[in-house]
């Protein structure tokens, strides 16, 4: 996706929840736009996997595994702005008993078609994340995303450094400023962004 789709996007989101739509949908799709995590991941996230105080994400069971993730400035904001169902402790949790969200593939379809995003899924939104990050080293982009990284020592190293968290930073600053509706900014490389 371009800044001007993640921009269009942000409209469609806010529209839609003007309209109706449940906010679940909007908490759902950002986190994914800004984090660059798998929709499964996103729909089973529970608090005790979110670490906001050093911003990462300590997932226990990804495609991958075990997994942490550095979560950009804007994403963490996001989480903390999140109410906790009180009987739950998934983050993005629906109904009385907290229950994880299943309603996002179909509510996609309507918030894309909103938005004029033909032949984006949700998994594009992922995608998409590495692809803002272009300019990131692949290793960066790679830990930022979960990928396995096949070495002996990333099997027993399970940080996020400060070159992943400005990493995280940029992309998630620039995909949450173009969904905010701000001019497109393009990540030019860690430390710099310059409007499109």
């Amino acid at each position: 996706m371009s800044m001007e789709e993640y921009r269009a996007l942000g409209a469609a989101l806010a529209t839609a929840e003007r309209e109706g739509e449940s906010p679940l949908v909007a908490r759902a799709v950002r986190l994914l736009a800004m984090t660059g995590c798998r929709k499964g991941e996103v729909a089973s996230l529970t608090w005790p996997e979110v670490d906001l105080e050093t911003r990462q994400l300590r997932l226990a069971n990804s495609k991958e595994g075990h997994s942490v993730r550095p979560l950009g400035k804007a994403a963490a904001d996001l989480l903390s702005s999140l109410p906790r169902h009180a009987k739950s402790e998934t983050v993005i949790a629906s109904g009385h008993q907290g229950t994880p969200f299943i309603g996002l593939p179909r509510a996609w379809k309507r918030i894309a078609a909103r938005a004029k995003l033909k032949g984006v899924t949700l998994h594009t939104l992922r995608h998409s994340f590495a692809t803002t990050a272009n300019r990131c080293s692949e290793p960066t982009i790679a830990a930022m995303l979960g990928h396995s990284r096949g070495t002996m020592t990333s099997r027993y190293v399970h940080v996020v450094d400060d070159t992943l968290l400005a990493a995280a930073d940029r992309v998630a600053g620039a995909i949450a400023h173009a969904m905010a509706g701000g001019k497109p900014a393009i990540v030019t490389r860690i430390g710099d962004r310059r409007r499109a």
